[in-house]
């Protein structure tokens, strides 16, 4: 028919709207509806009317995507509503029977209850059926109720049971509260006592230099009074010399004056003189008038009597002049006598001065003597009162401690038999909890329990051992024979447990991977549970409910991490194909053996700093060859990755929990640590200090006063699942954003304002003079490659660069600078990997180096795992109190001591690792001998008897460390030398003292000692070379014997080995090491050299030792490789020039290896 089609189609349109329409009205609903309609209600009802089918039952009753009931009910509507009218029906009928209040909501009309459905379909009979097994149901209910009833009782007397435990354990804890307030108690009263005798102690010392400085201020104004009374004496000496002086010369004066002569014969003698002169003249006029009128006679006469006059006057002119000259010179000779009486008097005078200044200073030294002698008395007296007051004191303490440790063994005696008496009543107690729990059940159980009750529970709740099915393991049961009180009580045998087998499980690789320490702390507490949770000689089980809901959370927890050798269940296999998907997990985000933060990461970055290249993961089946399987490769992994440090690198040395800094000016907060990280953003380091650059407006830390400038001193609460207590003061910026991000809970922080110091360092960032507050030097322990490493530097081992920023960036790579060898400062610059980052690329190396060995020694190792394997065969042969202990746990350590054993090799160490592969293994043992740490771990593994555990044996003796903290020291005299191999030591330093070398070098001066006294030099001093003369003799070299070289400006040559360099370093003396490389190249050049003949191979096998023990040396050495010298003379200049070259350098030294 043409127009059929169109009829048609607007009749199914039309019917497609009404059931739309009676949907919609439903839907109209659907929130009260799914609120309150129980599917497992209405789905038989719905089977009943064929209206859904049973894969759709399991879909709405079971299925995990639908947790709640509102989710369940919503889709029951959802597949009703697929299925037309029929299902709106069907589904308004089944409200209509079980919700009438929903279907009067949902239609508007009284329900009538016809069932027209179900009566077309299945007729009366149908219904009849229906409401038989809904009555059925109903009573099968109203069992369950019962036994849940019963159970519940049980529980109820259980639960009453262990309140009564629990009353007995509280007043045993009373008890020890008790002793610990008494203790307590005790303590603060001795620490009063202490107080007040320290108080006393400080008054009577106050007192005593009070006193001490008074005597001493009195001596001291004795001695000035003493001066100024010599002094005094002094002047009165020489007043009175003189005052005698002056008293000789007025006696001599006056003398004069008496003898002088008197006026009257002055004016006669002048009189006389008057008259003479008179004569004279007379006389003259009368001779001159007489030759005027004498005859010629008389006056040849005349002339002749005048000559004789003038000859008699020359004569006479003489005499005066010799009177004269006998005069000046007896009047010179006069001056010369007052001179020299004056000189005379003067020298007497200062004889006399410095006499009585010999009786002053002898009388001032016999004053000192005295005051001596009575110092040296007054401190023989203290000394002795001293020696008295500690000796009364000792006794006195050791009375104290005897009395108080017999008032403990008392103490101890009362407290023992006060729990042995709460033991025995709660034993009693117990046992009469068990008499009359069994009696009650023994009576009741046959009328509580249901007549059609499954066997197998009944069985359960009689005690019967039976095994969990899908991964369940049995609980303890309130009707075992012996409860967990009794296994606490009585502390029975625990019999050793088999572990797990996890052989053939494949674990899901994220980006980052999962450390295998969260999945050994899972077995670990997995077996912790076990054992806490079950009693070991008990064999009863709890009733389903309660294990099913003890086990529940534990199995959402498990993940594909099963724990037991039981097959999984349906569900548990549905459970781990739905985690079988990657997914991000917080494992890993919050990996410690990487040390990255994933929230500050990107995919890209993230697959950067995974854990290793894919060599590390592919590398399985080289390990599965060598008989290996997943699970020991797993073991392996995980022992490396113990070695690795979880937290980032810490420069600073202290690391106590101490706050920097007195006084008001320390404040502190209590917050939520939760979520810190992404409420501020730090700056600094640990150079500068920890400040907070900025803070979340309206967060947490602000309310809590937390501002910008404020500098980060101390954080206290749970890091990580511990309670800490981190400085942050001396913390890197890595470490800084790490404590915080790691901080869970109620946190304190101390902090101080310190905006001075805040402006300081951005101003100094600002101006490029620095990248942020970090800064200390390291020592690299690995070759880093700037292709191969992710870096922008590359470095060689041993090279010492300066970190100056531990998160360049915001990135987990830090930024250093080369260091200058001589000068120490600052080259080129670049990034390097993090801390963390670096143990990584370590653990490559190894792994690689343990991969590159031949086959002869893969073969070899394989027969010896195999060995030890059948050795290790029976694992429940395995006699051990620990459970983790395993013949897996064994063989894998056993392969790891293989492997420190084959890097240790020197042969292995310098034939197959080339430039790139380069390690320094730093071994926690002095001597840092990683072969000898692994044969121990392997003995301690083999020997049954010994209950240790092997990798904290290895993590004790080996730790890898990538970047070694280094010191700079500067040494301005001249350093001694060490020389390895030490069996070339003697023959190099004669070679160099013969060689010209008297002025730079010379041998050190031993001391000759006897037995005796080396013995008591060795507890008082350090002896840097010792050797046994003969019997009774020793030779040995004490650090100041070498001081006393350094002090003539030469190099000590020291025949000594480099095992001494410690205690040089100690004693703050600073050695050049130098090696002398050894190769198969090389060794017939040492011919010459070597003190006595020895094979070649042994020659090289001793050198190639030595060159061992140079990585556990805590400062660096100098090489001289086989290409630098071809003879004996190119030999020795090259170490001279070593020598200066060392002598210019600065000098490294990794405290942490003293």
């Amino acid at each position: 028919m043409p127009g059929g089609g169109p009829a048609m189609d607007d009749y199914m349109e039309t019917l497609k709207d009404e059931e739309e329409a009676l949907w919609d009205n439903v839907e109209c609903n659907r929130h009260m509806l799914s609120r309150y309609i129980n599917p497992a209600k209405l789905t038989p009802y719905l089977r009943q009317c064929k209206v859904i089918d049973e894969q759709d039952e399991d879909e709405v009753l079971n299925a995990p995507m639908l947790p709640s009931k509102i989710n369940r009910a919503g889709r029951l509507l959802d597949i009703l509503h697929t299925k037309g009218q029929r299902g709106y029906v069907v589904f308004l009928e089944s409200l209509e029977f079980y919700y009438p209040e929903l279907y009067k909501l949902v239609t508007g009309k009284e329900p009538t209850r016809r069932f027209s459905t179900i009566v077309v379909e299945e007729g009366h009979e149908g219904l009849t059926h229906f409401l038989m097994n809904e009555v059925i149901k109903l009573q099968q209910q109203v069992k369950a109720k019962d036994l849940q009833r019963c159970e519940l009782l049980a529980k109820s007397r259980q639960l009453e049971d262990e309140k009564k435990q629990l009353s007995l354990i509280r007043v045993e804890l009373l008890t020890f509260q008790e002793r610990y307030y008494k203790m307590k108690e005790e303590r603060d009263s001795y620490n009063d006592e202490l107080v007040k005798v320290k108080d006393d102690n400080y008054n009577l010392a106050m007192r005593y230099a009070q006193l001490s400085e008074e005597k001493n201020m009195a001596v001291m104004r004795s001695r000035d009074l003493q001066l100024e009374i010599d002094q005094l004496k002094h002047r009165l000496n020489k007043m009175e010399e003189e005052c005698k002086l002056e008293r000789n010369q007025s006696l001599k004066l006056k003398n004069d004056i008496e003898n002088r002569p008197r006026k009257e014969q002055v004016l006669e003698l002048e009189r006389e003189n008057e008259m003479l002169k008179t004569k004279i003249q007379e006389l003259q006029s009368i001779i001159q008038a007489g030759k005027r009128s004498l005859p010629d006679s008389d006056k040849a006469i005349l002339d002749i009597l005048e000559h004789d006059r003038k000859e008699a006057l020359e004569d006479r002119q003489e005499l005066v002049n010799k009177i004269y000259n006998l005069q000046e010179e007896v009047r010179q000779a006069e001056e010369l006598r007052d001179k020299y009486l004056e000189e005379k008097e003067d020298l007497e005078l200062k004889c006399s001065t410095l006499g009585k200044d010999c009786e002053m200073y002898k009388h001032r030294m016999n004053t000192v003597m005295l005051q001596l002698e009575e110092v040296e008395r007054e401190r023989d007296q203290a000394f002795h009162s001293r020696d008295e007051a500690q000796t009364q004191y000792s006794q006195c303490l050791i009375e104290k401690d005897k009395y108080r440790k017999q008032i403990r063994e008392l103490e101890e005696k009362n407290d023992e038999m006060r729990i042995e008496m709460v033991r025995r009543e709660a034993c009693i107690v117990n046992l009469e909890s068990k008499l009359r729990r069994l009696s009650k059940d023994n009576g009741s159980l046959d009328q509580s329990l249901p007549r059609h009750l499954p066997a197998t529970i009944i069985s359960q709740n009689l005690g019967d051992t039976s095994p969990r099915t899908n991964g369940q393991e049995a609980d303890d049961s309130s009707t075992s024979e012996e409860s967990p009180e009794d296994s606490k009580y009585f502390l029975p045998y625990h019999p050793p447990r088999r572990r797990m087998n996890l052989k053939g499980i494949q674990l899901q690789r994220a980006k980052s991977p999962i450390s295998m320490k969260q999945a050994s702390e899972f077995q670990v507490k997995g077996h912790e549970e076990d054992f806490t949770d079950r009693s070991p000689s008990s064999s009863r089980s709890l009733p389903v409910t309660s294990s099913f809901s003890k086990m529940q959370p534990h199995r959402s927890r498990s993940s594909i991490m099963s724990i037991t050798a039981e097959p999984p269940g349906n569900d548990s296999i549905v459970r781990r194909c739905k985690e079988d998907a990657p997914h991000r997990s917080t494992v890993e985000e919050d990996n410690d053996s990487c040390g990255f933060d994933a929230l500050d990461l990107d995919d890209e970055n993230h697959e950067r700093y995974s854990f290793g290249p894919p060599s590390i993961h592919s590398s399985s089946s080289s390990h599965q060859s060598e008989g290996l399987d997943a699970y020991d490769l797993e073991q392996v992994n995980l022992m490396l990755r113990k070695f690795s440090l979880e937290r980032p690198f810490r420069p600073s040395v202290t690391s106590g929990g101490h706050v920097r800094g007195t006084g008001p000016l320390v404040q502190h907060t209590t917050l939520n640590g939760d979520g810190l990280i992404t409420q501020l953003t730090l700056l600094g380091g640990n150079a500068r200090g920890s400040f907070i650059h900025s803070v979340k407006p309206g967060s947490l830390a602000e309310r809590a006063g937390l501002r910008e400038g404020h500098q980060l001193l101390l954080l206290e609460g749970c890091i990580r699942g511990e309670r800490q207590s981190v400085p942050l003061d001396a913390c890197t910026k890595e470490e800084a954003r790490w404590t915080i991000q790691r901080c869970s809970g109620l946190i304190t922080l101390h902090y101080k304002v310190n905006h001075e110091g805040y402006r300081k360092l951005l101003k100094e960032m600002e101006d490029g003079l620095i990248t942020s507050g970090d800064s200390f030097y390291i020592r690299l322990n690995l070759n880093i490659s700037s292709q191969l490493d992710a870096c922008s530097m590359s470095l060689k081992c041993d090279d010492v660069v300066h970190v100056l920023d531990t998160m360049y960036q915001d990135r987990h790579e830090w930024l250093c600078a080369r260091v200058d060898p001589f000068t120490d400062q600052d080259l080129d610059t670049g990034t390097i990997p993090s801390y963390s980052r670096a143990q990584q690329l370590l653990l490559v190396k190894l792994q690689r180096l343990v991969h590159r060995g031949n086959r002869e020694e893969a073969d070899s190792a394989h027969h010896t795992l195999r060995s030890l394997r059948n050795t290790l065969q029976p694992e429940e042969m395995l006699s051990t109190s620990d459970p983790r202990v395993s013949p897996r746990l064994s063989r894998a350590s056993f392969f790891f001591g293989q492997l420190l054993q084959f890097v240790s090799r020197s042969e292995n160490k310098y034939k197959r690792m080339n430039s790139n592969e380069r390690v320094r293994i730093i071994s926690g043992s002095p001597l840092g001998s990683l072969s000898r740490s692994s044969l121990d771990a392997t003995k301690l593994l083999t020997e049954k008897h010994e209950e240790l555990d092997p990798e904290n044996e290895l993590s004790r003796n080996l730790t890898l460390i990538p970047y070694s903290l280094v010191r700079a020291f500067h040494c301005e005299r001249r350093r001694p030398v060490l020389f390895t191999p030490t069996m070339l030591a003697k023959t190099l330093v004669q070679k160099l003292l013969n060689s010209g070398g008297a002025m730079e070098f010379t041998i050190c001066k031993s001391d000759i000692v006897t037995r005796d006294e080396f013995l008591r030099k060795q507890k008082t001093e350090t002896i840097i070379y010792s050797r046994e003369k003969n019997p009774n003799t020793f030779e040995c070299i004490v650090p100041a014997n070498i001081e006393a070289v350094a002090a003539k400006n030469k190099h000590c040559l020291l025949e000594a080995g480099i095992g001494c360099v410690r205690d040089l370093i100690k004693c703050k003396v600073y050695p050049i090491v130098l090696l002398i490389r050894v190769s198969e190249k090389n060794i017939k050049r040492f011919r010459k050299l070597l003190p006595r003949p020895e094979t070649e191979e042994e020659f090289l096998r001793v050198c190639r030792l030595k060159e061992k023990e140079l990585e556990a040396l805590p400062c660096l050495y100098a090489t001289v490789e086989a290409e630098m010298w071809s003879s004996v003379e190119e030999l020795l200049r090259v170490l001279k020039d070593k020598i200066v070259e060392e002598q210019r350098k600065t000098i490294w030294v990794d405290e942490d290896q003293l």
